[in-house]
């Protein structure tokens, strides 16, 4: 969080703790059965643990773009849309402009909404809401974000009580969009 910290140190261990959000996002989201593990050893076989269903993840643009190398770092075959969402300047209120998103979303098991900040909530808001648009199960929905404000946690807890949220730091309402600007440098 040092300003005058180099950038390519705060891209190296900012995606060093999105792998850990993401690991944590799994622990809160997926769903395990059980099943057999043939290994390099002839004729036997392991009990392990397979995903129950399909995995997938929706990235808030532009910002959630810096939460995707983390997140390919832990589920390598993530499938993953997009969303382009943007605060209207008129209104103050969220805007859609752009979706792309699996035609079979409804069907996943888990679907994880990437957006590293969020202040007031508009922007996850609308996200959760395009998805269960499309059909996907709230208590299937995990937001993943690197910093919320506390307004925002509330709005987005209070009106979708069945989402999940992974979250590494809660900070004031008014804090400005520093991540994606930092991490993509402009």
């Amino acid at each position: 969080m040092d300003p005058e910290g180099d950038r390519e140190d705060f891209i190296f261990y900012f995606d060093r703790l999105v792998v850990l959000l993401v690991e944590k996002a799994c622990e809160a989201g997926l769903h395990f059965s059980a099943c057999k593990v043939q290994t390099p050893v002839p004729n036997e076989t392991y009990n392990g643990l397979c995903f129950d269903g399909e995995v997938s993840a929706v990235v808030i643009l532009r910002g959630g773009s810096c939460l995707e190398t983390g997140l390919k770092r832990v589920i390598p075959d993530c499938r993953t849309g997009r969303l382009l969402i943007q605060t209207s300047p008129r209104t103050g209120e969220p805007e859609l402009h752009f979706f792309s998103l699996s035609p079979d979303i409804s069907e996943h098991k888990c679907v994880f909404v990437l957006d590293p900040q969020m202040s007031s909530g508009g922007s996850a808001l609308m996200a959760v809401r395009v998805l269960l648009d499309h059909g996907v199960r709230e208590d299937r929905i995990v937001f993943v974000t690197y910093m919320a404000g506390k307004m925002g946690l509330k709005r987005l807890m209070g009106v979708f009580p069945e989402i999940k949220v992974v979250v590494c730091r809660v900070v004031g309402d008014l804090e400005t969009r520093w991540v994606e600007q930092r991490y993509l440098g402009c």
